[in-house]
């Protein structure tokens, strides 16, 4: 009989008190790849994907999978094949993308420090278009278009000074970031350089942050980004596509994250923009990807201290870094279930104090070699990996119905 952990992953039950991502054994996967390894549900990520996709009825987007939540090359090649574009903020990224299946015509570059030489590889590339942050970048593509005697077509960042009510790390659509143009000076630069002959700005963008779990910060700035495409509109400027970024939270900890349905997200999309008649893109990268990933890592030992017990297992913060950088409160889970419980400080094995998964949690008595799991570690897990310690970089496999690959 399976339990299924829905909150988390629809995909990850215990059976026979064993934990199984889709139908492998989790203490399976442990037998063969040395731990600590990052496990991915290809079937969550196709339903992530799926469910955005079918909560549209008035407009077709073009979705455009955030690759920095994750770059795995099998994940970009399954969202590929699902018909995702990508939005990508490095050449690197960019790269991947094209060698893995996406095609150039749905590639999005953004981000707020693209070199000359990264500028330069996307225009010669002929992707879909480059998100510009500041009049400076805009002319500095123009120059480059003029050298390649090339055109694109460019989507002006803006910046709507809307407070995400987000981690302060993750916030990015205030005025004190450094994201994007002032909502203020868009008008200006589409009336500045409309016949400037190489480039065609077509589009404007938003991005206010990361992991939001109200509809409030979206809302306000999608008002404001209205209001913008509406006067643009008076000033007789067309625009080809709107780019409302990404940014949906998921839940980490049930207790404590409380989410607004995709739903309802997309709902308040359509709200805003759907009469417009133009392509809307999306830039989501955790919502397609966190849930679907765990950390498989092994107990080195238990250690009892003078007022606590500490858990400690071979994944540190070296391999997943969020709950040192962000204090992020992420599930843990146990591969086999024991009746008996115990509170542990659940810690990894690097020389920071900080390296810490969960303070006074109390879960199912542990030893030395046993399993446990960390959820939701699909985005900004393995991609913002480090050697630090020279510590490994932890291994990563998919996991779809009774198969894995990717080692």
């Amino acid at each position: 009989m399976k339990k299924k952990i829905v909150k988390y992953n629809k995909f990850l039950s215990y059976e026979s008190d064993s934990l199984k991502m889709e139908e492998v054994s989790l203490d399976g996967i442990a037998k063969v790849i040395k731990t600590p390894v990052y496990c991915y549900s290809v079937s969550q990520i196709k339903y992530n994907f799926k469910e955005l996709k079918k909560s549209f009825s008035n407009c077709k987007p073009l979705i455009c999978y955030a690759v920095k939540a994750n770059f795995n090359k099998n994940i970009i090649k399954i969202l590929g094949q699902l018909g995702a574009g990508a939005d990508v903020v490095s050449m690197g990224e960019l790269k991947q993308c094209l060698k893995n299946g996406i095609s150039k015509k749905k590639i999005v570059f953004s981000g707020v420090g693209k070199t000359s030489e990264e500028i330069k590889f996307a225009i010669k590339n002929q992707i879909k278009q480059i998100n510009v942050e500041s009049e400076e970048e805009l002319q500095e593509v123009i120059e480059i278009c003029k050298k390649l005697k090339k055109k694109i077509d460019v989507g002006l960042r803006v910046n709507p000074n809307v407070d995400a009510q987000t981690h302060k790390k993750i916030s990015t659509g205030r005025f004190e970031d450094k994201f994007g143009i002032p909502e203020t000076k868009i008008i200006s630069i589409f009336q500045k350089f409309k016949n400037n002959g190489y480039v065609d700005i077509n589009c404007v963008s938003i991005h206010i942050g990361s992991q939001i779990k109200s509809l409030s910060p979206f809302e306000l700035a999608f008002k404001k980004l209205r209001n913008l495409i509406l006067n643009l509109q008076k000033n007789s400027f067309t625009l080809k596509s709107i780019d409302i970024g990404g940014g949906v939270g998921i839940i980490y900890n049930d207790e404590k994250d409380k989410i607004f349905t995709i739903y309802n997200y997309v709902k308040l999309i359509e709200k805003y923009f759907a009469d417009f008649k133009t392509q809307i893109i999306l830039e989501p990268g955790r919502f397609l990807v966190g849930e679907s990933g765990v950390i498989l890592s092994k107990v080195i030992r238990i250690k009892k201290g003078e007022n606590k017990t500490f858990l400690i297992i071979d994944a540190g913060m070296n391999n997943f870094i969020r709950p040192s950088l962000y204090s992020s409160d992420h599930q843990i889970f146990p591969v086999k279930t024991k009746k008996t419980k115990q509170k542990y400080e659940v810690v990894g094995p690097i020389c920071e104090s900080s390296d810490i998964f969960k303070k006074n949690f109390l879960m199912s008595e542990l030893k030395q070699n046993d399993l446990i799991v960390i959820l939701s570690a699909g985005a900004y897990g393995s991609c913002m990996s480090s050697r630090y310690n020279l510590r490994n970089e932890a291994k990563e496999v998919l996991i779809e119905g009774k198969n894995f690959f990717g080692i």
